[in-house]
């Protein structure tokens, strides 16, 4: 009798070694931290040299109170006047970031990077230094293109922001404080976001680290394809940043483009 249980027992365990290694719910899509890991480096790699900083140069002019104003009134009002200026013209000096998409030169950024701006400076991940022009601008939807005179130019890939999903992997490359190529990751934390800022239209949110310096880079998916344009964060708050979806941006810029 002992026999008999004993050979049940090795059936009953065999089949239980059988099924311990079935799932009965949908396996997650796994991958090893290294694989990952090298996921991260060609993405960087690959966009390096198709993400620009900006520098966008407006002159600003100050209004000063001179001798003048102290002396109003008395007889010495009037004396003053030619020896000390009443206005300073002074340079102020804007940083961004932009996305080269097209090899003739053309760069996506945001309006409120260059807009206004007497002069725009473009550094190339190799070095190179050239003179910007805006050829097109929407101030509403904080969306501009800028050119420049270069060649040997990698444009980025643009992605389909309508299929990007929540819970996928993002990552942000730009200039925060003027750090150049600095590249973050996160996710996306939600997508149709509204009702933020002057932009009547919608912006993908994530975690991944947005600073100033950030805004008109790219924010990418796991493949390096553009889904989104950086704009602003929500500053009260740590980790919430917003995008501006890229198949909004490639409608604006369409006209553009010649």
């Amino acid at each position: 009798m002992r026999r008999y249980l004993s050979a049940a027992a090795l059936v009953g365990f065999l089949i239980l070694s059988t099924f311990r290694g079935t799932s009965f719910t949908s396996p997650a899509y796994g991958a090893t931290a290294l694989g990952l890991q090298e996921d991260f480096i060609r993405v960087a790699e690959k966009l390096k040299p198709s993400v620009v900083s900006l520098k966008a140069v407006t002159v600003v002019t100050y209004h000063l109170p001179g001798f003048d104003d102290f002396f109003r009134g008395t007889p010495y009002e009037g004396v003053f006047r030619d020896f000390y200026p009443r206005t300073i013209r002074q340079p102020q000096v804007g940083q961004g970031s932009g996305i080269i998409i097209d090899p003739r030169g053309y760069i996506l950024t945001n309006y409120h990077v260059v807009g206004g701006a007497q002069q725009i400076l473009v550094r190339l991940s190799d070095g190179r230094e050239f003179r910007g022009q805006v050829v097109g601008s929407n101030p509403r939807l904080d969306i501009a293109l800028i050119k420049i005179s270069a060649y040997g130019l990698k444009p980025a890939t643009l992605g389909d922001s309508d299929q990007v999903r929540v819970g996928q992997w993002a990552i942000a490359i730009g200039s925060p404080f003027g750090l150049d190529q600095t590249f973050t990751v996160g996710v996306i934390s939600a997508v149709g976001r509204r009702g933020l800022g002057e932009n009547r239209g919608s912006y993908i949110q994530t975690d991944a680290s947005i600073n100033p310096g950030n805004s008109g880079g790219p924010l990418l998916d796991i493949n390096g394809n553009v889904i989104g344009i950086n704009n602003m964060i929500l500053s009260s708050g740590q980790g919430i940043g917003f995008a501006i979806p890229i198949n909004l941006a490639k409608q604006v810029i369409a006209p553009w483009l010649r």
